[in-house]
């Protein structure tokens, strides 16, 4: 059940109904239900599967709770366990090629589907779950959760279940135990995100991704340089308004049952560092590298190297880490070349820190925050490229923009012939010029982000005059009525994940 249908919204309205009118006491069996029906709308083996990974680490995490003795031999199982799923399910595309050629020369047929594994949707994101909840039970920052209930409800909880946010069970599970009361203002911010998240969706990223030519990112030398940098920038706010899309939805959904989720994206592309990015972009993501990756193995390398300067200790870290996130979006070359970018873009930003003290990016001049600021985002503009396509084709497309053989003569004869009607807009391409329909969805995504990031404030239009919110609101309405009517549905990008 796709989070953007009017099925959903049905479905929310029942669950709603349901957690609001019933005594205390059967509202988390009642939500539980609710998660698994959810599941049942995609397969009925996703809501089997994903109750036994629950059930399994429930008991885990009793065990490691009560263990005296070899408490990190415990932990280490239930890591080896996660990884073990996420390995057999996610990874399938990587193995199962070898394995079928192996069994095809050991005289075994190997034509049907029968190895193809059916990846549970948002397995990444429960695997990280489950192994936060493990390792903070290790290191006694909560105590297990005795309640097969509420700890299912952690696992299966169908907001964040397809994308995340990734949340930690010592905040998310005290939450079920909360009353939900909803005051106005409540409700009214959980609205205001699902608008939103609607908007960035709908109306900035389905249309980015139906204006993106497939060719493009399979054969870019055919077209010329200005195309490919207008389609690259429109990729890049495609797939940011995509996941910040969902995020919003189901932020605000949960909002409306009480419960708040974390917040995932913060203007990201107003950063005016690589690690700022990270700090805005898919935050949950990121505490979570930082706090299971990037600092137990940085204590792990100062013990062996005290020197913090040292090569070993200002490398690392940041390389394993960004690696590491490469390798939790898939088992590829080019996946793993975007996280490699990442950590080698954070290391060379820390380069000056060695011989000057760091100058926070507040305190520097105006202009000086600018250019870091399109610096910044040319350089995780560019990372996209290994992101969307294998690394040959990667080299190919950023070869076709920075050429100068590819900046070719822009046609503006194109102009009269749409006028007279004779050339749909559509077919700019065949002059050079790159598609006007883009510019016109980036803009106001651009506007949308400045607006937030401006004020510090993702939900500024709730402050808004009231006759400004209800024309706003009419405006956005009529969009997606008119954007509902189109064929550019399109599922989630990080659904994948």
């Amino acid at each position: 059940m796709n989070i953007t249908t009017l099925a959903f919204a049905a479905f929310m309205v029942i669950v709603i109904a349901g957690y609001r009118l019933l005594p205390s006491r059967f509202r988390n069996i009642w939500l539980l239900a609710a998660c698994l029906g959810f599941l049942l709308t995609w397969a009925w083996q996703f809501a089997v599967f994903l109750l036994i990974i629950g059930t399994v680490n429930y008991f885990l995490g009793r065990w490691l709770g009560a263990a005296k003795e070899r408490r990190k031999h415990i932990l280490w199982i239930g890591i080896a366990f996660n990884i073990f799923v996420l390995l057999i399910f996610k990874y399938s595309d990587f193995y199962i090629p070898q394995f079928s050629a192996v069994l095809v020369r050991l005289g075994i047929d190997t034509s049907s589907e029968g190895l193809r594994l059916l990846m549970p949707i948002g397995l990444s994101f429960t695997v990280v779950q489950l192994i936060s909840y493990l390792t903070d039970v290790y290191k006694q920052i909560l105590q297990p959760e005795k309640r097969w209930l509420e700890f299912n409800i952690y696992v299966l909880y169908f907001p964040k279940l397809i994308s995340g946010p990734i949340e930690r069970a010592r905040l998310f599970i005290p939450r079920l135990d909360q009353p939900p009361s909803l005051t106005t203002d409540a409700i009214g911010r959980s609205f205001a995100l699902i608008v939103i998240g609607l908007v960035r969706k709908l109306l900035f990223a389905n249309v980015l991704s139906a204006l993106l030519p497939a060719a493009a990112f399979t054969q870019p030398l055919n077209y010329s340089a200005q195309m490919l940098l207008l389609w690259l920038l429109a990729y890049a706010f495609m797939i940011y308004n995509d996941f910040a899309g969902y995020t919003s939805i189901v932020r605000g959904v949960s909002g409306l049952l009480g419960i708040e989720l974390t917040s995932n994206f913060n203007t990201p592309y107003f950063s005016r560092s690589v690690a700022e990015f990270w700090e805005r972009w898919h935050i949950s993501l990121t505490n979570w590298l930082r706090d299971y990756i990037f600092f137990p193995l940085s204590r792990l390398l100062r013990r062996k190297f005290p020197n913090p300067e040292h090569i070993i200790n200002f490398v690392l870290p940041p390389l394993v880490t960004m690696l590491v996130s490469g390798m939790w979006h898939g088992l590829s070359v080019n996946l793993l070349l975007w996280g490699g970018l990442h950590g080698a873009y954070m290391i060379i930003e820390r380069i000056p820190t060695l011989w000057s003290p760091k100058v926070q990016m507040d305190e520097r001049p105006k202009w000086q925050q600018a250019s870091a600021r399109l610096f910044t985002f040319t350089l995780v503009v560019a990372a996209w490229l290994p992101f969307r396509m294998d690394f040959i084709t990667a080299k190919r497309y950023f070869a076709g923009i920075i050429l100068p053989s590819h900046w070719l003569k822009m046609d503006f004869l194109w102009m009269s012939e749409v006028f007279k009607g004779r050339l749909p807009v559509g077919d700019v391409y065949a002059w050079n010029i790159p598609d006007p329909r883009v510019l016109l969805v980036l803009i106001p995504a651009i506007l949308l982000d400045w607006v937030q990031y401006r004020n510090k404030d993702e939900l500024i239009f709730l402050r808004w005059p009231r006759w400004v919110r209800a024309a706003l609101l009419a405006f956005v309405t009529l969009s997606l009525l008119l954007v509902s009517f189109a064929d550019s549905a399109a599922p989630f990008v990080y659904q994948g994940f």
